[in-house]
């Protein structure tokens, strides 16, 4: 589960299933050639893996917190420097469905966006957003200790067993540019974006190797 729990790390968040609100999810970031980015969220089949009473209420604890804006998404979001923009019910009953919108006005908020922390305030996953000439570049490294802890676990059945419970897909997209260069990612026929891919994140958690780094490059288009 630790590699999918990576493989989201960008701009999702994993939900464990032990009795929790989980749900499928379908995230792109659209990233300018200054830094700044749009973040579009479509999150559905919300549900609670309780049942009853417990689950009911744990629905409503949802409810409340995307009515408020106060989920989690919103409040990193918020923390980071960026501004919702949107957050809209598709579907308001079980399974509910939800769309949110994003900006991030600046590479800094865009790259504390994309930093993250464990409970402790300790460093998982370092961003950085690096501007050279035409080219851009965007990467997640991980220190030497964490990529030790997350070696992956999932065998391919397994994996496809969890996808059976939950769906999550990120697309990052790079507006006026071309993508040069990759790790960690698929990248699109058009080079114009890229989806994060379990499968690669695997094999570079199981590798000897002790840095890690997830990335993209592109090359901006003339004017």
């Amino acid at each position: 589960m630790k590699s999918i729990l990576l493989s989201s790390l960008f701009v999702v968040a994993f939900f464990m299933l032990a009795g929790c609100i989980i749900n499928d999810e379908l995230t792109t970031l659209t990233i300018r050639s200054d830094g700044s980015a749009d973040w579009v969220r479509f999150q559905s089949n919300v549900r609670s893996t309780e049942k009853g009473e417990k689950g009911i209420l744990q629905l409503k604890s949802f409810v409340a917190a995307f009515d408020a804006r106060e989920d989690s998404d919103c409040r990193r979001i918020t923390a980071a420097g960026g501004k919702v923009l949107d957050a809209t019910w598709v579907r308001r009953e079980e399974p509910y469905a939800t769309l949110t919108t994003a900006k991030f006005p600046s590479a800094a908020a865009l790259e504390k966006f994309c930093t993250f922390k464990d409970e402790n305030g300790q460093i998982i996953a370092q961003a950085r957003f690096i501007q050279t000439g035409n080219r851009r570049k965007l990467s997640l490294n991980l220190p030497a200790n964490q990529k030790a802890s997350l070696k992956p676990t999932l065998s391919l059945k397994e994996f496809r067993e969890q996808q059976a419970n939950v769906i999550s897909e990120t697309r990052v997209v790079v507006a006026g540019g071309t993508i040069i260069a990759s790790q960690g990612f698929v990248i699109a026929a058009d080079k114009r974006s890229a989806l994060l891919d379990p499968c690669q994140i695997d094999e570079l958690l199981a590798a000897e190797a002790e840095s890690f780094e997830l990335f993209l490059e592109w090359e901006l288009e003339d004017s």
